[in-house]
């Protein structure tokens, strides 16, 4: 996963930004594994989605995601 690193601070946020909580306009990408902390299934979701989809909050390093996903080992 890419995380965008602010290259004043060093915080990283998984989406891109234009501007960092310290005020710094610099940043650089890197590659982060991630690593599932929790998953939820929703067995009956809205509408538009499949018939079931799991939500994962994860970590790539310092940095939490919520991703959208199905099973990863």
């Amino acid at each position: 996963m890419i995380v965008y690193v602010c290259n004043s601070c060093g915080k990283g946020y998984f989406e891109p930004r234009g501007i960092c909580k310290c005020g710094s306009d610099s940043f650089r990408e890197e590659e982060r594994e991630t690593k599932r902390l929790h998953c939820v299934k929703l067995l009956v979701p809205p509408a538009g989605f499949p018939e079931q989809v799991e939500f994962c909050l994860s970590s790539a390093g310092d940095t939490r995601v919520l991703e959208l996903g199905g099973s990863r080992e």
